[in-house]
C-alpha cells in the first residue's frame, strides 16, 4: 500500500512576509504624509520668519525718512540752535537730531560760545545784516584772520573754507565762478569781503580788470566800483587788493569811500602803503572802518608764517585785539590749521572781522600807547 503523502503545512512565513511588506508600505506612506504636513507647517513658519527679517530693515528707511522733512534747519547752519521739527515718532528725533546739530560743528567746533544776537533786519546795513553772530570773548584778547585773494586758486581757496574758525574771506570779484564760491563760503560759516582791486605804486604790476585807478574820471570809477560790487552778494564790506598808490590819494579815495558808506559797507584798510589815507578817511566819514595789523605771509614759508602768527598774538595781547591778513597758500594754510587748534588754549579768541567793530575794554597793561 502506497503511503499517503503527509498533508502540507500552510506556508505561514510567506503569508506573514507578504503582510509585513504591505504594512511597511502603509507605514512609509503614512510617514510621508505626516512628514509632508509637518514640513509644510514648519516651512511656512520659517518662510514667515524670513519675511519678518527682510521687512524689518525695509521699515527702517521709512522711519528715518519722516524726520528728513524738517531739514530746513540743515540749510541754515549759521543758526546756533536749529529748531526741532514736529515730532512724528518717538524714535525719529534720536535718529535725525545728531546730523542737524553736528553740521555746523566742523566750522564752529573751535569757537567759544556766541552771544545772543538779534535777528537781522532788512533795515540793517549790509555790514550788520551779513555779519556772523557776535562771539563773547569774555575779556580775552581777540584775533581776526582775513584771507585775501580768494577765488583765483580754486583748490587752495576751497581748502581755506575748511579752517575751523570764523576766518573772514576776501574774494576777488573777477575770479571765475566767484558767486558760487562765495555761496559755499557762506555755507561753511565765513564772513565775506569784496577784495577790491586798486592801483599799485608799480606800473609793471597789474591789479586786474576793472581796478580803481587814480587817472580815471569819477564817472568811470563809479562804474567800475558798481561792477565790482555786483559780482556776488552777502558781503560785509570791502578791503583793498594792492592799492598802494590809490589808497594814498585822498582825492580818489574819498568818492569810493563815500559810495561804500552810502551802501552800508565797512572798509578794511589792508595798509599796503605806509601813507594810506583809507582807514582815517573812512573813520572821518563815520563809516565802520578797520585796519590790518599784521601780514602773515609776505615771506611764503612755514617759519615766516609762524613768526607772524606769534606777532599777531603779541599785538592782540598788547592792544586787546589784532587783525592779520594772509593768502591761500600752502605754507599759510598749513600753519593756520596747526595754530587754530591750540591758540584758544593760550587765552585768545578767534572772531569774525565784524566783531572788531565792537569796542573792547582797555588791556590790563597800563601805559600803552593808543593806536
Amino acid at each position: 500500500m502506497a503511503r499517503k503523502p503527509a498533508p502540507k503545512k500552510p506556508k505561514t512565513k510567506q503569508r506573514s512576509g507578504g503582510g509585513g511588506f504591505g504594512l511597511s508600505v502603509a507605514l512609509a506612506i503614512a510617514a510621508l504624509l505626516i512628514g509632508g504636513g509637518l514640513g509644510l507647517y514648519y516651512g511656512d513658519a520659517l518662510i514667515g520668519r524670513q519675511d519678518i527679517a527682510v521687512e524689518r530693515p525695509a521699515a527702517a528707511p521709512d522711519l528715518a525718512a519722516r524726520p528728513a522733512a524738517p531739514s530746513p534747519g540743515i540749510a541754515l547752519p549759521q543758526k546756533p540752535v536749529p529748531q526741532p521739527a514736529p515730532e512724528p515718532a518717538p524714535a525719529a528725533p534720536e535718529a535725525t537730531q545728531p546730523p542737524v546739530q553736528l553740521q555746523p560743528e566742523p566750522q564752529l567746533a573751535s569757537l567759544p560760545p556766541q552771544e545772543a544776537a538779534p535777528v537781522p533786519s532788512e533795515s540793517d546795513p549790509p555790514w550788520r545784516r551779513n555779519a556772523l553772530p557776535a562771539i563773547d570773548s569774555g575779556g580775552k584778547p581777540r584775533i581776526a584772520i582775513v584771507i585775501d585773494d580768494m577765488g583765483i586758486d580754486r583748490k587752495r581757496s576751497q581748502r581755506a573754507l575748511t579752517l575751523k574758525a570764523p576766518v573772514t574771506l576776501a574774494y576777488l570779484p573777477y575770479a571765475h565762478g566767484v558767486a558760487e564760491q562765495v555761496r559755499k563760503a557762506h555755507a561753511a560759516g565765513h564772513e565775506i569781503l569784496v577784495h577790491l582791486p586798486m592801483e599799485p605804486s608799480s606800473e609793471t604790476i597789474d591789479p586786474g580788470p576793472n581796478a580803481m585807478l587814480s587817472g580815471l574820471t569819477p564817472e568811470v570809477l563809479a562804474e567800475r566800483l558798481a561792477w565790482n560790487l555786483s559780482q556776488f552778494d552777502g558781503f560785509v564790506g570791502v578791503n583793498n587788493h594792492m592799492g598802494s598808490r590809490f589808497t594814498s590819494d585822498a582825492a580818489t579815495m574819498r568818492p569810493v569811500l563815500e559810495e561804500l558808506n552810502r551802501r552800508g559797507l565797512l572798509f578794511l584798510d589792508s595798509r599796503t602803503a605806509p601813507n594810506t589815507v583809507g582807514f582815517r578817511m573812512a573813520r572821518d566819514l563815520g563809516m565802520p572802518a578797520l585796519q590790518r595789523d599784521v601780514f602773515l605771509d609776505n615771506t611764503d614759508n612755514h617759519d615766516a608764517v609762524a613768526k607772524q602768527l606769534s606777532e599777531t598774538e603779541q599785538q592782540a595781547s598788547k592792544y586787546g585785539q589784532a587783525i592779520a591778513i594772509g593768502h591761500p597758500r600752502d605754507a599759510t594754510l598749513d600753519m593756520l590749521e596747526l595754530w587754530i587748534e591750540d591758540v584758544q588754549a593760550r587765552g585768545f579768541v578767534l572772531v569774525p572781522l565784524t566783531a572788531m567793530l565792537k569796542p573792547v575794554p582797555p588791556p590790563a597793561t597800563a601805559g600803552l600807547p593808543i593806536r
